[in-house]
């Protein structure tokens, strides 16, 4: 198996590139997936999510930090690129992830640096 770190990267690489087979596929089949303004996704949910209803159309992730503990690591960075309504963007993320052992993401969260309160 990869390391921990290789494997966030591998995450980033795939979504980057709009690959949303790919990145869909690092995800265990009853892999969780809790980002803000979404309930959670779990397995096929997670699928969809990323072939239709996610409202980035193209974009990068610029990772600042991955810090890993085990099987789990958190990262951050700051995504820039843009929504499918046109709208440019740039905002700063923290992620953490659960691997499962054979290297799939087994819980994902995201969190976001905007203003919420």
């Amino acid at each position: 198996m990869e390391s921990v770190t290789e494997l966030v990267k591998r995450y980033y690489t795939t979504v980057d590139a709009g690959d949303a087979g790919a990145t869909s596929a690092l995800f265990a089949a009853e892999g969780r997936y809790d980002r803000p303004g979404y309930p959670t996704m779990i397995g096929t949910q997670i699928t969809d999510f990323y072939h239709g209803e996610r409202v980035i159309e193209a974009g990068a992730h610029s990772l600042t930090e991955i810090l890993v503990d085990g099987d789990r690591a958190s990262s951050r960075g700051v995504f820039t690129g843009r929504l499918k309504d046109g709208t440019e963007t740039s905002v700063g993320f923290a992620d953490f992830f659960l691997f499962d052992t054979e290297g799939l993401i087994a819980e994902r969260t995201t969190y976001f640096y905007q203003a919420a309160v």
